[in-house]
């Protein structure tokens, strides 16, 4: 293999690794996967390669989850069972 075909598997690994970062260009996503599929030896029918994160944008998070909220709740709880022991404990902790 040479160096060039080296580099271009390399940048196409990098690429299929973190689809999130092409979201906008799905093509790059598609174009990458065929070129390792074809490092391979293998063959793919591109019109079924249809990733819902490439297609479809993640909607943000409105509202914490059910664990968040349990994790925040444990810590308080934590920090106020060590400040009534007269710990002293940084804020950040």
């Amino acid at each position: 293999m040479s160096e060039k075909q080296t580099q271009n598997i390399h940048l196409a690994r990098k690429i299929a690794l973190r689809p999130e970062e092409y979201i906008d260009d799905p093509s790059q996503f598609t174009t990458a996967w065929v070129a390792l599929k074809a490092a391979r030896g293998q063959s793919i029918d591109t019109s079924r390669l249809r990733a819902a994160h490439l297609i479809e944008r993640p909607l943000p998070a409105s509202e914490p989850t059910e664990v968040e909220k349990c994790l925040q709740r444990v810590a308080e709880k934590t920090r106020e069972l060590i400040q009534a022991r007269r710990s002293n404990l940084p804020p950040a902790a």
